[in-house]
């Protein structure tokens, strides 16, 4: 009875569907780590943006209002560059670490969005909110240990894709004062895989051989990775609608622990203590600045979703 006092329905149907949501995107990037072990990168980011072009044209025409502002070129082009490094550093970053130290580190984002909103868009940054970055980069060395036995330079990949999704967010909140949010996801499709296909057109690749490679069961986990990825963006887009952010927000680094369980039970993988304390520091710190972001509608976002 207390609990329902404290959350009424919405706030309660809001809370389910960030943790679903969470489950679906850990299971999108386990899936993508899996993939990536039989086909190149490019490939599989080229397919996984395909498959979003064509479920957000479904989408435009599916509109009965449609609304065509772009808002300005120059963010939109800021928006898809920022997009493209982060997905391309994400790819890399599952190729070669264990999914929950990829997922720790990328869940730094929003955190260093705050900083990123401070100096670009001089947004003001409370107190609370500096603690929570400092927690954040606390558990981040904690995860990395640079100089330490431990010490493996792959671990910079999620950093630098946790570095670029916080420039994509802080730059779409400046755009999205002024463009249509699913026509810019349109155009964030088609750059992605626009690139990708053209780098793809110019890889020295064996294609007989990965054709060759490339079995029922391989096309099986990319058509539910996108099936998870797409599932998993509707229901993030019914959270916003069913809770506030200061609410569901925290619960969407649940995405840490499930990657925990899906590496252990899939890929063998348990952090060591010295990265489970990092991966704590991160997700308090994280789902505080997620909480304290939410209650401000300027700067309202959930945690990163998936690549």
């Amino acid at each position: 009875a207390m609990e329902r006092d404290m959350f009424p329905s919405s706030q309660r149907h809001g809370i389910a569907l960030a943790t679903l949501t969470a489950l679906l995107f850990a299971g999108s990037d386990a899936l993508i780590k899996q993939l990536l072990l039989f086909a190149p990168l490019l490939l599989v980011l080229w397919l996984r943006y395909l498959f979003q072009i064509g479920v957000m044209s479904l989408w435009l025409v599916a509109r009965r209002q449609a609304s065509h502002r772009v808002g300005p070129w120059q963010l939109q082009l800021m928006r898809c560059s920022f997009l493209t490094v982060s997905s391309v550093s994400g790819y890399l970053a599952l190729s070669h670490v264990s999914l929950a130290v990829y997922t720790a580190l990328m869940m730094m984002a929003p955190v260093l969005s705050v900083v990123l909103g401070r100096v670009v868009l001089k947004e003001t940054v409370s107190t609370a909110q500096w603690l929570c970055v400092l927690l954040g980069l606390l558990g981040m060395l904690a995860v990395l240990r640079p100089g330490l036995s431990t010490w493996n330079a792959h671990m910079l990949w999620p950093v630098a894709c946790a570095i670029a999704y916080a420039a994509f967010q802080v730059t779409s909140r400046k755009l999205m004062a002024s463009a249509d949010i699913v026509i810019s996801n349109f155009l964030l499709a088609v750059f992605i895989s626009t690139v990708t296909g053209f780098a793809l057109l110019i890889w020295p690749v064996n294609w007989t051989a990965i054709g060759q490679e490339l079995g029922f069961q391989w096309w099986v986990m990319l058509g539910g990775m996108c099936l998870f990825a797409t599932v998993g963006q509707l229901t993030l887009t019914a959270t916003h609608q069913k809770s506030t952010l200061s609410v569901a927000a925290p619960f969407a680094y649940l995405q840490i622990v499930f990657a925990v369980i899906i590496g252990l039970l899939f890929f063998g993988h348990w952090p060591d203590n010295m990265t489970l304390l990092g991966t704590a520091l991160i997700a308090v710190g994280g789902a505080t600045s997620a909480w304290l972001n939410g209650k401000s509608p300027a700067k309202a976002q959930l945690p990163p979703t998936t690549l």
